[in-house]
């Protein structure tokens, strides 16, 4: 399960709690929804490009996960 940032298109913010229905119905587990746009959640790797496909989705930004060694490990 990847997780992913979509941010929905100003013209559809009065039906954001609708768009976030549909992208649930598509496989999208949703953890934050925030009224100006942004849904944050998690989604199966084949669910990404269906929910990147619609037309109120402006941008989806698959969070990528980084991982800092502790000060005292060795330079590689």
């Amino acid at each position: 399960m990847r997780q992913i940032i979509i941010t929905i298109s100003e013209f559809y913010l009065d039906k954001l709690t609708i768009v976030a229905e549909q992208l649930h119905r598509e496989g999208l587990i949703i953890t934050h929804l925030y009224e100006f746009g942004v849904i944050i959640g998690a989604a199966e790797e084949e669910v990404i490009p269906k929910i990147r496909n619609y037309k109120e989705v402006t941008s989806l930004v698959e969070d990528k996960q980084i991982s800092i060694p502790p000060p005292d490990s060795e330079i590689q």
